[in-house]
């Protein structure tokens, strides 16, 4: 009997040693397994971030393309404006300039849907918005005229708002 209870106790010890290295290498897996998700689901974050980083620069890029046609439109409806001042205009040119006003509009309503907006020229001169191309007299750091409009897009600039800018007198 002795021997018995001996031999119990042996199988009973190694049993716990047998349950505690499984406990333990759970433990690893189940840890293994965490970290493995956490990283899964870090990549997916990133991946993501990276796609809608892709998407507003092609986005950008695009925009930046035909800006300079709604240049061309603005240009058109100032010159029709510049030669209508003391004459009389005519049916036919009331309607072009109808019809070039709403190309404008159309084209700003689809920069507003895709989520770009004019640089604000109100405001005073902020070289991360406008660029200078001029100077003259007046209020210093003061938008004085506007020679090109600048758009973005959140905080990406698609183009700079080309400005000049007042500076002090010198004496």
């Amino acid at each position: 009997m002795i021997i018995e209870d001996n031999e119990e106790k042996n199988i009973d010890d190694v049993s716990n040693d047998e349950i505690e290295a499984l406990n333990q290498e759970l433990e690893d897996c189940t840890n293994q397994k965490m970290r493995a998700i956490a990283d899964y689901q870090n990549l997916k974050r990133r991946v993501d971030e990276e796609r809608k980083e892709r998407q507003r620069r092609i986005t950008s890029d695009v925009i930046s393309s035909v800006l300079p046609v709604l240049d061309d439109i603005e240009r058109a409806i100032s010159s029709n404006n510049d030669m209508q001042n003391g004459e009389e205009i005519n049916v036919k040119q009331e309607k072009w300039l109808e019809g070039i006003q709403l190309i404008k509009e159309k084209f700003l309503n689809i920069l507003e849907e895709e989520g770009i907006v004019e640089i604000d020229t109100k405001i005073d001169f902020d070289p991360s918005l406008h660029e200078a191309v001029g100077r003259i007299d007046g209020k210093e750091n003061k938008i004085l005229e506007v020679i090109q409009k600048g758009f973005c897009m959140d905080d990406l600039i698609i183009r700079p708002a080309k400005v000049i800018i007042g500076q002090k007198k010198n004496k």
